[in-house]
This record gives C-alpha cells, structure tokens and sequence, in this order.
C-alpha cells in the first residue's frame, strides 16, 4: 500500500516509511494500491521508491543474515551482489514494477571476488518470480547453493522430499540426459570419421 495527500499538488505516492509520508497530515490522507495511485496519475517518490531506500530498510537483517550464514552481500551502483562458494547473484529493482528480479551465475571453482561478479554474465533465475523483499531472495539464494553443494553427481541419489527439491531433480535429470545424448553424438562422429579413414586408407 502507498500513502499520499488529497491536498498535494506533486501527485507524489510514498511507502509507509517514507519520511515524506510521515509529514502528511492524518485527514490530508489516502491509503491506495500503488498500482491505482498510478492510475490516478501519481507517481512514486524519489526518496523511498529507489532500491537505496529499500535495501536500507532490511539492512540489519540483510547483514545478520549473510553472517549467518556466510554470505558475501555488497550494494553497489543500485545493484546487490551475493556470492557464496557455488554461485554468484545480482539483485536489481525494477522501478516500473516496483518488483525485485534475480540474476544468477554459475561456477565452480570457490567464491570470486566483486570486481569478478560485477562483470561476470547473469541470466535470469527462471523458477524465481519477481519479489517485493530483499529477504526473501537472500533466503532463496541460501537454500539453493546449499542444495547445490552437497548434490550427488549422480542425480538419481538427489531427495525429492519437497516441491523445491522436485524441481532441482527434474532439472538434474534433464541436464544429465542432454550431456549423455552429446557423448553419444560425439561417438558416433568419431566413428564415422574412423570408418572413413578406413575407407581411404583401402583405395
């Protein structure tokens, strides 16, 4: 919900926090979906619509969370980082939508440092749907690369007690049987190229 004033010229909407929102007075004011404010020809306020205001008001769970659980959480240039020891993550806001969406990479090779993770290629985590809350993607990050590092090579040993877990074992199961269906392919190449050889090496 946003709060604004029936008397304010602006047409400016805030969140509940916003220290804008607390100047209003109580009978000057309109409680809405962001989404009617929008519609009504308001637009969001600067001050607390940005990802700088909505990271600083989850920062002290942001920060216990990610010593908990070693995370390595940095804001920089509107963009949160996370890093763990299998995967590096972008958190970015979409201020159209008013949503957070998440970007993931892989590697396997430890965790890199920033400079590394701000130019390394992200694509689009596709299970994860866009998220009003920091958190809540932190705490997604932190399940996922768990489960990613103590995964069996051999997917058929995955659990699949939970959704969550049925989904990563549908997906190992696909990954295996495209890496299986390329080493096929590459025998039969090499085959061929050794029956030819044959074939020339008759004439």
């Amino acid at each position: 919900m946003r709060i604004m004033s029936r008397e304010s010229s602006n047409m400016v909407y805030h969140r509940p926090k916003c220290r804008y929102a607390g100047r209003i007075r109580k009978k000057n004011r309109v409680l809405m979906k962001w989404e009617d404010a929008e519609w009504k020809g308001y637009r969001p306020c600067k001050c607390c619509d940005g990802i700088d205001f909505l990271y600083k008001m989850e920062k002290e769970k942001i920060e216990r969370y990610a010593e908990q659980f070693n995370l390595d959480v940095d804001f920089m240039d509107r963009k949160i980082y996370v890093r763990t020891d299998v995967g590096c993550w972008k958190i970015i806001y979409k201020i159209r939508d008013q949503r957070f969406i998440l970007l993931h990479r892989n590697y396997a090779y430890g965790r890199i440092n920033l400079e590394d993770a701000e130019k390394a290629p992200f694509h689009r985590q596709g299970d994860m749907p866009e998220a009003g809350s920091i958190m809540k993607y932190l705490k997604y990050i932190k399940e996922h690369d768990e489960f990613k590092r103590d995964t069996p090579k051999d997917y058929r040993k995955m659990p699949q007690d939970t959704k969550q877990q049925k989904a990563y074992y549908r997906a190992a199961k696909k990954k295996a049987e495209r890496s299986s269906a390329k080493r096929l392919d590459s025998l039969f190449l090499l085959l061929e190229k050794q029956e030819g050889i044959k074939q020339l090496s008759c004439c």
